[in-house]
């Protein structure tokens, strides 16, 4: 497809990167135009998405795109580490690449890396003083709302994690996982208690870790 036809202009990102010693402009859409295209070209549409894994600095989900032409499966991954600015919200942003991959496989901008996969990238290879060729360009997405707005005024967590409290991110990720284990409230009274919580919110980070980690298992075991 190209990107100047398919996809709107306000549905790219242009980036400059050095290739073979010289600064070349290269575009990368949004997965928001992949999904407009994929909502006009079909009648129906279907996008399930489904945590492989999830903790403190690791997410992994997969997508599942079901169009007029079939099914298809893509990855999406975000650390810590490679997603410093995010950090908080690792599980969403791993299921947005997770979303953009597998509508590009389904063949919707298939040539084009998607912008959210590059997000990371940083210029500061970038000569100082190279031109901006638009000063009011938006970032590739907005940084997404926390579970509780006070949290991102929240002093860092420790890194142990032992006393810090639970993160938005993964008190989402272990609802969707109790629902998909189908535990009821007896359930999570039981897992919960011996560790002096009786709710998600009240477990700390390492706790929620863990907790994540067993729900993961459960419910593959229940596959």
């Amino acid at each position: 497809m190209n990107p100047n036809g398919a996809f709107r202009v306000d549905e790219l990102v242009t980036r400059r990167q050095k290739v073979n010693g010289e600064w070349v402009e290269t575009v990368f859409p949004r997965v928001g135009g992949r999904l407009r295209l994929a909502h006009e070209g079909n009648g129906t549409l279907s996008i399930q998405t489904e945590v492989v894994q999830f903790d403190d600095a690791v997410a992994v989900v997969k997508a599942t795109v079901t169009t007029e032409k079939g099914s298809f499966c893509g990855f999406g991954t975000a650390s810590a580490q490679r997603d410093q600015r995010l950090a908080d919200s690792l599980l969403e942003l791993a299921e947005t690449r997770s979303i953009a991959r597998s509508l590009r496989f389904s063949g919707y901008g298939v040539e084009f890396t998607g912008a959210e996969e590059v997000s990371h990238a940083m210029t500061d290879s970038e000569p100082a003083g190279a031109k901006v060729e638009n000063k009011d360009q938006k970032p590739v997405f907005e940084r997404q709302e926390s579970h509780d707005k006070a949290e991102s005024k929240a002093p860092a967590q420790p890194k142990n994690g032992n006393n810090g409290k639970a993160t938005g991110a993964q008190i989402r990720a272990l609802y969707a996982l109790s629902k998909k284990a189908q535990m009821s409230e007896e359930d999570l009274d039981t897992m919960l208690r011996p560790l002096n919580a009786s709710r998600f919110e009240d477990l700390t980070l390492s706790d929620a870790s863990r907790l994540i980690q067993y729900l993961q298992t459960q419910v593959r075991a229940a596959a």
